[in-house]
């Protein structure tokens, strides 16, 4: 006779069916406890972080996350900045007042959700993002004869859907996301990660290791949320498909200036190349950094990124 039958138990008194079927509902029972303990943890600890950061007590906005107006309000060219994901204006160092300094009247943007509290992020709706940046664009229009976007990061994805529907002069592209950069040890693209994980895990930490510039000493002067939320991430996901469809790129026809570090180790350089060969302006121009990360306004080529940005502007009004 065979040791065992279909169906037969084991001295325990249980079929080997039963005993998968055990472990698996135990591994999932645990997977589930241990995920809602990790969520349970991480809120807390985005509350605590929430309640000890430098903000205006008027506002709530924290300090470097201010709208700004700068310059002549009476300039022909007005220049809008969209900062990236959890960032905020101050993402943009000196460039603000430099544009004012010579004679453009500058806004720079705090997009819905950004410069309070992740909380708020974690409630925003991606779609008020873009239009606002639309809403912004028009209204600056309406006021000056000439109107370029500069958009970082998550910005120049917005800025790219914004520029494909509405009348800009100019497009600049600083360190755009369509893409995060591939690196061995993620094994999987981020972007599958989190459409795996994002159901279960809803905050993510952001440390030092990931605000990504060169000049390590500058770190903590750059504004940016350190707890994210799931549902923000992904937004800016949905945001860089869309900017990277070859149909919104075809619909880019203003002049386009892209500057990317070939460091970035946040914004894929190759998912950024590929995008700007499909950008369908026939006045358009790829920058390299040769020393620069992600937060390029504030690593060693930012000299180089503000004459950039400038004589582009000056030779496009």
């Amino acid at each position: 006779m065979p040791d065992s039958q279909p169906g037969a138990t084991n001295s325990k008194g249980a079929t080997p069916k039963l005993r998968l079927g055990v472990s698996l509902f135990t591994a999932l029972f645990i997977a589930v406890v241990a995920t809602g303990c990790y969520n349970t943890l991480m809120t807390g600890l985005a509350h605590r972080y929430d309640d000890r950061q430098d903000r205006d007590p008027r506002t709530g906005v924290l300090y470097g996350a201010e709208e700004l107006d700068l310059g002549p309000r009476d300039a022909e060219t007005a220049v809008l900045l969209v900062h990236g994901f959890v960032g905020a204006s101050n993402n943009f160092n000196e460039l603000p007042e430099r544009l004012a300094n010579a004679g453009y009247r500058v806004r720079a943007l705090r997009l819905p959700g950004h410069g309070t509290s992740p909380l708020d992020l974690e409630k925003a709706e991606p779609a008020d993002s873009l239009n606002y940046i639309v809403a912004q664009v028009r209204a600056l229009k309406a006021q000056h004869k000439r109107v370029f976007v500069v958009g970082h990061s998550m910005g120049g994805a917005l800025s790219i859907l914004a520029a494909a529907t509405s009348d800009v002069n100019g497009l600049i592209l600083a360190g755009p996301y369509f893409k995060v950069t591939h690196r061995w040890f993620y094994v999987l693209p981020v972007e599958t990660w989190n459409a795996l994980t994002g159901w279960a895990i809803h905050w993510v930490y952001k440390g030092d290791a990931f605000i990504q510039v060169n000049r390590v000493e500058v770190k903590h002067d750059i504004v940016s949320y350190r707890y994210i939320p799931a549902a923000g991430t992904a937004a800016i996901q949905h945001f860089a498909a869309l900017a990277r469809d070859p149909d919104t790129l075809a619909m880019v026809e203003c002049p386009v200036l892209m500057l990317h570090g070939k460091l970035d180790l946040a914004a894929s350089p190759a998912a950024a190349e590929k995008a700007f060969a499909r950008i369908a302006s026939k006045d358009k121009r790829f920058v390299w950094l040769e020393n620069s990360n992600h937060h390029l306004f504030w690593d060693y080529d930012r000299e180089q990124v503000y004459k950039e940005i400038l004589d582009f502007i000056a030779s496009e009004s």
